[in-house]
Parts: structure tokens; sequence; C-alpha cells
């Protein structure tokens, strides 16, 4: 989707890790955004993710604050309790529905922008723009228009209802909300037209799918 496939193999919270595996498959404690163990799984996810929203990969989290430091020994994070230490990332669970009875599991978890979040909401999703799933591909699932900036289904896909179930995800996840696409245009534009000139530009460091998609059309 608007994101890179996401490699959520290391988990920092560790104690939050041992936590789980004893849970056995049992049904999980009630999940809540106060629960000890959120900000520890929040974090981690965003060292996962480089600090950006997995779905919209808008930068949502500068790297001084998921920095592998920012963990004790026994794999909990360090919250120092300031204003500046809350963040605009939430907790999603990419499949609303496992939330009531397995509301913690790692799997289903990404970090993503709060207002993706809220809007995303309970709708149901398809794993096959799940970005941690093994089968993903973002260069061979979806295109990216760059004079709009919008993402739309990858143009070889010929199947009517992969299509479908392609647009339904990018709709879903919010991969062309309004706000995203403002900020990734004027974001990208800039480096679009230097990237025209074979001027040199700097490091990228959020819209990292789109811009490759950008690149290869130059």
């Amino acid at each position: 989707m608007g994101m890179r496939k996401i490699d959520k193999t290391q988990i920092l919270a560790t104690e939050y890790q041992l936590w789980i595996k004893q849970l056995k498959g049992q049904t999980h404690p009630k999940y809540s955004s106060s629960h000890k163990y959120y900000k520890d799984v929040l974090i981690s996810l965003l060292y996962c993710q480089q600090g950006l929203c997995a779905y919209t990969e808008i930068l949502i989290a500068e790297e001084e604050r998921y920095r592998p430091e920012n963990f004790d020994k026994k794999g909990r994070y360090i919250d120092k309790g300031k204003p500046e230490s809350s963040f605009s990332a939430q907790l999603d669970h990419f499949n609303s529905h496992l939330k009531e009875k397995y509301g913690w599991g790692w799997n289903n978890f990404f970090a993503i922008s709060d207002k993706i979040n809220i809007e995303k909401g309970t709708q149901t999703v398809d794993d096959i723009l799940k970005p941690d799933s093994p089968e993903y591909d973002p260069h061979k699932l979806l295109g990216y228009n760059e004079k709009r900036h919008i993402f739309h289904v990858h143009p070889d896909i010929e199947d009517e209802s992969l299509q479908i179930r392609i647009e339904n995800m990018i709709l879903v996840l919010g991969l062309n909300q309004g706000t995203i696409k403002d900020n990734r245009r004027a974001y990208l534009e800039p480096k679009k037209k230097s990237l025209a000139l074979g001027k040199e530009i700097e490091p990228v460091y959020q819209f990292f799918t789109a811009f490759e998609m950008i690149e290869e059309k130059l």
C-alpha cells in the first residue's frame, strides 16, 4: 500500500512478549490504552516501522522517540511522563474483530496515525494489503499517480475481483485520505521536480513507497 513491507520480528518490548507467550492462546486480558504494556508495544512497533505510520508512511515519531535505549533491561519502555512524551501515533488492531478476545496479539498490531486510526475504525479488512504479510509486495499490488499523488491498483492486475479487494483496502487504510494526500504532494512534488532535472535531493524520510514509484517512472 502506501507503505513498505514491515519486519516485526525484533520486539523491544520483551516483557510484553513473554507475557503474551504465557497466555498460550487463552483469551487475552481486556484491551485498553491505559494498560501497562500499551506504550511498550507502541514504541516497539514504531521501531520496526522506523517512525512511520504503517499504512500511509507519514512520519509520526522521530528516531529519538523509539530508540532501543528507551527500553530498560527488562524490556519495558522508560516513560518519562512529560507532556512532550505523548504521541500522535496510536496502536491499531489491523483486524478489529480480534480485539475483544485477542486484543494484545502482536501480529495484529500496527502503529498508525491517530487520524487514520479514527477513520479506519472497525471496518472489515483484507490481508491482501497487510504490511507484514509474507506475500505482501506494494510494487506488485499498487501503482502511483504522480500527478494526483494517489495510489491505485497496479495496472498489470487484470483480475476484477482482485482489483476490487485492493481498491477497498486503499480506502479502508486511508492511503489517499485528504490530509495525507496533501502532505504527500507537498513533500514529494519538489523532489519529483528535482529528480526530473537531475538534481541531488535530500534523503527521503517519509512516503518511501510513493517516492520509489515516482523514481521508477523517471
